[in-house]
C-alpha cells in the first residue's frame, strides 16, 4: 500500500472513533417520570429535563445560611412535578424564567440538578420603537 492510502485509513478510523466516542456522551431529553426509570438501569447518567418552575410553591433558598443550597417544583412538558434540588448558587433570575432545562440525575423523590440552563423572555424582546413626531 501507498503511503497515501495508509494515511486515509487512518484519519477515517480517527473519524470513526470520534463520532462513536461523541455518541456515548450524549445526553436526552425526558420527563421526570423517564429520568426515574432510566436511573435504576444506569444511576451514573445525566439527563436533561425541559420544565417549568412551579410559582405556587415556594423556593428554598437561604444565601445567608447556605449559599449552596437551591430548592424548588418544577413541572415537565407532561405536566409531572418533582422537587428539584441545586448544590450551587441560585440563577439569577430564576424566578423570571419561562423555561428552564435541569441536567441532572434522579435521586427518588427529587431531581439533583447538576447544571440549570434558564431563558428569561424579558432578554429577548424587541425594544419598544419610539415613534418621531411630525411638527409642522
Amino acid at each position: 500500500m501507498k503511503p497515501l492510502q495508509i494515511a486515509l485509513i487512518v484519519i477515517a478510523g480517527l473519524g470513526v472513533a470520534s463520532v462513536v466516542s461523541l455518541y456515548g456522551n450524549t445526553t436526552k431529553y425526558v420527563s421526570f417520570q423517564e429520568a426515574d426509570k432510566l436511573h435504576t438501569e444506569n444511576p451514573n447518567k445525566s439527563y436533561h429535563i425541559a420544565c417549568k418552575l412551579n410559582k405556587a410553591k415556594p423556593i428554598v433558598y437561604d444565601a445567608q445560611k447556605d449559599a449552596n443550597h437551591l430548592e424548588f417544583t418544577a413541572v415537565d412538558s407532561l405536566n409531572f412535578e418533582k422537587k428539584v434540588i441545586f448544590l450551587q448558587p441560585k440563577p439569577q433570575d430564576l424566578e423570571r424564567t419561562e423555561t428552564i432545562v435541569i441536567i441532572g440525575k434522579s435521586q427518588g423523590d427529587y431531581f439533583l440538578a447538576e447544571t440549570i440552563l434558564s431563558k428569561c423572555p424579558s432578554k429577548y424582546e424587541d425594544a419598544p420603537v419610539k415613534q418621531a413626531s411630525l411638527v409642522n
